[in-house]
């Protein structure tokens, strides 16, 4: 068994699915150069279902927009079908509501397409060996939560900063971001003016210790916030 395991290890068995043939190209390349076998490929969710529960790989990565059923979608039936095999989502961009609803359905990691080749491998690695690795934003290189298995989707109430606490208004504000709402989606929801929305925005960056939106609501996400915004807009009577 211990031959078998280290085996596994040294020759990792994959399943790509990504619907730009071009990226799909390279990430191949870059994966079998590393070392590793890719027995299927696949253009849609659908797919690459099919391409699992055909080859058993030792790991799925999957896009997150593709056509049929897209790469939640599809990571959601597959930890129904196979949830011993490990799914890595891979985007263009970091999306907070990508990310936890990533992490709710039980993905083992979540990068960007900009990830660099290297960082990319040993973070495959490390979830083949059932380790936590680092998620970095290419955008600003800043640390994002912990790769899962570990990082879920709160279930229990907003924790408040460390430092100083958010307001009410604050607190509404933050979730709003972490659901991915623009300022004038904020502004519509709240009634309140341009500069309002820039003051609280500016006291939750210095609270929480961040310099932009996406480290807010990643924050958010991690520490409830997103949880409770239906409720109290339920609450509020907002639309």
């Amino acid at each position: 068994m211990e031959n078998v395991q280290k085996e596994k290890l040294i020759t990792p068995r994959v399943v790509i699915a990504d619907d730009h043939d071009l990226f799909r190209q390279i990430l191949q390349l870059t994966l079998e150069e590393a070392g590793m076998e890719i027995v299927g490929i696949a253009a849609t969710g659908r797919q690459a279902i099919d391409a699992v529960m055909e080859h058993k790989p030792d790991l799925v990565i999957l896009d997150i927009v593709m056509p049929e059923m897209d790469g939640l979608a599809a990571l959601s039936v597959l930890k129904y079908l196979a949830p011993e095999i490990p799914v890595i989502l891979i985007t263009a961009a970091v999306d907070p509501l990508y990310l936890a609803r990533a992490g709710e359905l039980g993905a083992a990691g979540y990068y960007t397409k900009g990830v660099k080749s290297k960082e990319l491998i040993s973070g495959i690695l490390a979830i083949l060996r059932g380790e936590r690795t680092q998620i970095t934003s290419q955008k600003t290189k800043d640390p994002l939560p912990p790769a899962m298995p570990g990082f879920v989707f709160p279930k229990e109430e907003p924790k408040p900063p460390e430092g100083e606490e958010l307001t009410e208004q604050e607190s509404l504000i933050l979730s709003l971001i972490a659901m991915g709402l623009d300022n004038q989606s904020i502004l519509d929801k709240l009634h309140i003016s341009k500069n309002t929305l820039k003051t609280h925005t500016r006291n939750i960056f210095s609270k929480l210790n961040v310099s932009d939106r996406t480290q807010a609501a990643i924050w958010a996400i991690q520490n409830g916030y997103g949880v409770s915004i239906s409720q109290t807009l339920e609450v509020n009577g907002s639309e």
